[in-house]
């Protein structure tokens, strides 16, 4: 019984011993507000960094496994990327990390859709276990964390004179991040002095990519971002004035402006480029044309459209004769045969290197005729108006009513261009809607027209 009692209370010790002897890990929580996860927006991440000796593993009290969807060395660190879900689901969840030799640590992992968290893991005894080189090396990283340039290079040169100094240490490269930064943030400097606060914006970022911890480059970059979101709008409202006042190169230049400063309203000023330039391109290629149209049985004729050199066009015509106006006045003693021809359809170029193209589309004629009361065709000069004698034989008694012929009149034609003069024919073939029709209405008509293009 008593051995029983020492050989378990000499287990305890053990344990005991064990979990005393394991040292605990210095967590530092290196978020920055420009922090986004780049995955689904139902996503989070975080990221873990430890010194490269170490392994770590990963428990969630709210999921079966954690997704390390990445593991990338740096240096003398490894960094690991974590994705997990979020939602209500997910609130109050826990992330323990492992790792050999140390107690475990536990996080709040209760995260928001699109929150990225970034934390630091350090062993606060690394100056008496891994010696002079990982001393000043960490240092150097604790001094470039807080900005403090100057002070970083010093402790990175100094860590490449330690005997223990490794022969692939990246020491070149973090001394090259720092003359880099420093380039960066003189250039920056000058930008801001010159107005420039696009290229003053774009600087500093590149800043914030090599240390996202500078408040400094943070808070310089959203000054510019500002001050650069205001010459946006400036720049937008201005094109927008030459634009309506027809200064379309002023116009192009400010629109342009906001597309290279890709600012938040470089999308609007893209659609207003695209138009501009296919205005002045259709300008270019005379594409408005308006002419004058003849036929015998419609003198009177007019026919606008688009002739465009490299896409598709549209046209509308209209012609008639001046018994329209009679009908309209019901002067039907004047009115011989009223005509109205109506049309419109598409224009192409077919050879692009040749000023002519073809128009076809639909159309309608009308002819409008004067008939008696008993269907016969009224006779000038018959009617006679509040007649109180006997009836004359010949004469009408009752007024003649308008009878409209009808006819569906395809077309086709042909245009060309000699500087801003446009020459226009047309064929129009009629297919009249009744045989009564059809006796009024000719089958076919030819128009000829001239006019300019501009």
């Amino acid at each position: 019984m008593k051995n029983r009692f020492f050989t378990l209370l000499a287990l305890l010790l053990t344990v005991a011993g064990t979990a005393f002897a394991q040292r605990t890990l210095e967590v530092k929580d290196v978020t920055t507000s420009l922090n986004v996860f780049s995955g689904k927006d139902t996503e989070a991440g975080i990221v873990i960094s430890c010194p490269s000796n170490m392994q770590l593993s990963f428990e969630s009290t709210h999921d079966k496994t954690v997704d390390v969807y990445n593991k990338e060395e740096k240096g003398e660190e490894t960094f690991y990327y974590l994705k997990f879900n979020t939602g209500r689901r997910y609130r109050g969840r826990k992330l323990t990390i492992r790792t050999d030799d140390f107690a475990p640590i536990t996080l709040d992992a209760t995260l928001e859709p699109k929150e990225l968290k970034q934390y630091q893991l350090l062993d606060p005894d690394a100056d008496f276990v891994y010696g002079c080189y990982y001393e000043y090396r960490k240092r150097g990283i604790e001094f470039f964390q807080n900005s403090m340039y100057t002070e970083a290079r010093e402790q990175y040169n100094i860590a490449k004179e330690c005997s223990d100094c490794p022969a692939d240490n990246n020491l070149e490269q973090l001394i090259a991040n720092i003359d880099s930064i420093e380039t960066w943030q003189k250039l920056a400097a000058d930008a801001f002095d010159l107005l420039d606060y696009s290229k003053a914006d774009d600087l500093y970022g590149k800043i914030m990519q090599l240390n996202p911890q500078d408040s400094n480059a943070s808070n310089k970059r959203y000054e510019a971002r500002r001050l650069s979101g205001n010459d946006c709008t400036q720049y937008y409202n201005n094109a927008e004035v030459y634009k309506e006042n027809g200064e379309y190169d002023k116009a192009l230049e400010l629109y342009q402006r906001v597309i290279d400063q890709n600012c938040s309203n470089s999308l609007l000023a893209s659609e207003q480029v695209k138009r501009i330039k296919l205005l002045q391109q259709n300008r270019n290629q005379k594409s408005a044309v308006i002419a004058y149209e003849y036929s015998g049985s419609a003198p009177i004729g007019i026919t606008v459209g688009s002739y465009k050199t490299r896409k598709t066009g549209s046209y509308f015509s209209l012609s008639f004769n001046t018994d329209i106006f009679e009908v309209m006045r019901s002067n039907f003693d004047k009115v011989s045969d009223a005509e109205l021809n109506i049309s419109a359809g598409f224009t192409i170029c077919p050879v692009k290197q040749a000023p002519v193209w073809i128009f076809f589309g639909p159309g309608f004629t009308g002819i409008g005729t004067y008939e008696n009361e008993d269907g016969s065709a009224y006779v000038k000069n018959s009617y006679v108006e509040n007649a109180t004698d006997e009836k004359v034989e010949g004469k009408v008694y009752e007024k003649p009513t308008l009878k409209v012929h009808s006819a569906i009149s395809p077309e086709i034609g042909l245009l060309g261009k000699i500087g801003p003069v446009v020459l226009r024919y047309t064929f129009q073939y009629r297919f009249a809607v009744s045989k009564d029709d059809a006796d009024l209405i000719k089958k076919s008509r030819h128009v000829i027209g001239a006019g300019i293009c501009f």
